[in-house]
């Protein structure tokens, strides 16, 4: 018997509200130490936010399958808090397993990169803050070097996305995982929407390849844009402006500037 043609599309709808397409919104904190090279005894935290570091390594092997997406750009990872109202102020990481700790460097943005260390991996050691669990969400960035702060790169969305996969998905329920990869997986299919949260409301997001031009969608919050990473028809130089909200305030707000001479009346 035939599966009617809209089994799939309600099974999405059915298994999305918890995953991917449910990313909260978040605001980068700016107290985290540069370069923090103490170890941090996180013993005193209760169910600390950790992952596995074998799991992050997937990620780094993502980047390498799909480093064609944006060949430019470095892989860093980014701590983010959980909710708006968060900061990431005292936040510290470092690999942890039986006699072993390793303090992984934090920039002021909550981003550090990882390597590949042969002790951890045999030690089966965990990436491990001092935050509690859920307090934090661990996300891949990749920015290719030269963009304006207010645009981003399809590819390197593109990019992002596929490194969220590799470590996310054997965290997720059997039936959604499944149902994801049988709809070609969150980064190549229409049925599945990805959003990308930012740190101040948007008032827009505008796609650009050459003479073509999207208006790309916007969630009802501000807070979350939602690329196209499944068109193939946009090329991954294919260029997204973001413009704020507060931005068109401060242009409303700040006062006309003076016409040169030779155009005043």
């Amino acid at each position: 018997m035939q599966r009617p043609r809209y089994l799939l599309p309600a099974l999405l709808c059915a298994c999305l509200s918890p995953a991917m397409a449910q990313e909260q919104p978040a605001v980068p904190g700016d107290a985290a130490s540069v370069e923090m090279q103490q170890i941090v005894d996180v013993q005193g935290t209760r169910d600390p936010d950790l992952r596995p570091y074998r799991t992050m390594l997937k990620g780094l092997d993502a980047y390498a399958d799909h480093r064609r997406l944006a060949p430019d750009a470095p892989l860093r990872f980014m701590l983010i808090p959980a909710t708006p109202q968060a900061r990431l102020d005292g936040v510290t990481l470092h690999l942890s397993a039986d006699n072993l700790s390793i303090p992984v460097p934090l920039s002021a943005d909550g981003g550090f990169t990882l390597t590949r260390d042969k002790t951890a991996y045999d030690a089966n050691a965990d990436l491990v803050s001092n935050k509690k669990r859920d307090t934090l969400r661990w996300r891949a960035d990749i920015h290719t070097p030269g963009l304006p702060e207010n645009m981003r790169r399809l590819g390197d969305l593109r990019l992002e996305c596929e490194i969220r996969w590799a470590v996310e998905q054997d965290d997720l329920p059997f039936v959604r995982r499944n149902v994801f990869r049988l709809a070609g997986g969150p980064c190549h299919s229409s049925l599945i929407y990805v959003p990308f949260p930012v740190a101040r409301k948007l008032l827009a997001v505008q796609a650009r390849s050459g003479e073509r031009i999207l208006d790309i969608r916007v969630t009802q919050d501000r807070q979350r844009y939602v690329p196209p990473l499944h068109d193939v028809s946009w090329d991954d130089n294919t260029l997204l402006t973001l413009t704020y909200a507060d931005d068109e305030k401060m242009a409303e707000a700040a006062p006309a500037a003076p016409l040169p001479a030779a155009q005043r009346p």
